[in-house]
């Protein structure tokens, strides 16, 4: 007769601490380590390293006048267009030389600043754009020319302040101007 303990039982064989010992699964690695090096040798050869570059910095010319007339490269009138960037995000224009009749309001958007900034290279040859912000002026606005004047690919642009002289013009021409 056969008495249950002698039945093979996993569960029992368990608790009695003799499992059956399992076969381990055995994984070749070489194909995966060879793909690895690979892909590394890939990436390594097809991959450009940065090359750095150097950056052109126009340093300011200083105020002192004597040096200003030496300093400051002359630009020719047809050539110039100057914004002028005041307080509340307003932004006037004037091609040349200021008169009061030629300021005009732009507004900062793709279909005011952009269409002019391009339109005024594709005219001239040589052209210069001049950004003058008055004091009060929030610096996001002159950030905002600045990424117009990349945006555009515009060749030469200075940032300078306005002078009292344009102020005065621009008052004379009825835009309300604060005393910076």
């Amino acid at each position: 007769m056969l008495d249950i303990d002698d039945l093979p039982n996993p569960n029992r064989l368990r608790r009695l601490g003799r499992a059956k010992e399992k076969p381990g699964v055995v994984t070749d690695m070489n194909s995966m380590v060879d793909m690895a090096f690979l892909l590394l040798t890939f990436f390594m050869l097809s991959t450009t390293m940065y090359r750095p570059r150097g950056l052109e910095i126009a340093f300011p010319v200083p105020d002192d006048t004597e040096t200003r007339v030496k300093e400051v490269q002359a630009v020719k009138a047809s050539q110039a267009l100057t914004l002028i960037a005041m307080p509340e995000s307003k932004l006037y224009y004037y091609r040349g030389l200021p008169e009061a009749s030629s300021i005009k309001s732009l507004s900062y958007g793709k279909a005011g600043l952009r269409t002019l900034l391009q339109k005024f290279i594709q005219e001239t040859p040589k052209a210069v754009v001049l950004l003058k912000p008055h004091p009060d002026c929030v610096f996001e606005d002159l950030v905002t020319l600045l990424d117009e004047m990349n945006i555009s690919r515009v060749p030469r642009y200075a940032i300078d302040k306005a002078s009292e002289e344009e102020l005065q013009i621009m008052r004379s021409a009825g835009i309300p101007v604060p005393n910076p």
